[in-house]
C-alpha cells in the first residue's frame, strides 16, 4: 500500500535520519525514501516529535551528529517534510485519547486524527489499541 501523505511517529525518524534504517519495516522505509529520494510521499512531523527527539538529545538517549537546531532545519529543507504544529484543534483531538499515559503518543495520534492520515509507527500501544490508521507491516 503506498502511501501520498502520512504523520511520522519519533522513533521511525529518528530510525531513518539517525541510522537504524534496519529498524524499520519494509514499508516504512519506503514511505522515508519516497519523501526523501522522489518527492512522491510527504510526511509530516509533528511538533511533539520534535520535542520528545529533543528531550531523547538532552538525556543522551539518541545522538546527533550535528547541532538539533541545524538538524531540524535540514530536515524541513526536504520539501516533502512538513512540520505539523500542535494547536488548539489538535488539542481537542487529544482530549479523550486515554489509550496510552505518554503524552508525546497521544499528541502524536491526536495529530494524525487531526489530519486524517495514517501514523508510521510500530509502537505497541498503538497497535493494540488502534487508535488510528497505522502505517508499518
Amino acid at each position: 500500500m503506498n502511501a501520498e501523505f502520512l504523520v511520522t511517529d519519533t522513533h521511525p525518524l529518528i530510525y531513518y535520519f539517525c541510522g537504524n534504517k534496519a529498524k524499520l519495516s519494509t514499508k516504512a522505509s519506503q514511505a522515508f525514501d519516497a519523501a526523501v529520494d522522489s518527492k512522491k510521499t510527504s510526511i509530516y512531523v509533528p511538533t511533539p516529535v520534535l520535542w520528545e527527539l529533543a528531550m531523547l538529545i538532552e538525556s543522551d538517549s539518541v545522538k546527533l551528529t550535528k547541532p538539533f537546531a541545524k538538524w531540524v532545519d535540514e530536515l524541513f529543507m526536504y520539501p516533502a517534510f512538513i512540520p505539523a504544529p500542535f494547536e488548539v484543534d489538535t488539542v481537542k483531538h487529544f482530549f479523550g485519547l486515554t489509550y496510552h499515559t505518554d503524552p508525546f503518543d497521544r499528541a502524536i495520534v491526536a495529530t494524525a486524527l487531526q489530519l486524517e492520515l495514517p501514523l508510521i509507527s510500530n509502537d505497541g500501544k498503538m497497535h493494540e489499541h488502534h487508535p488510528c490508521d497505522l502505517y508499518w507491516d
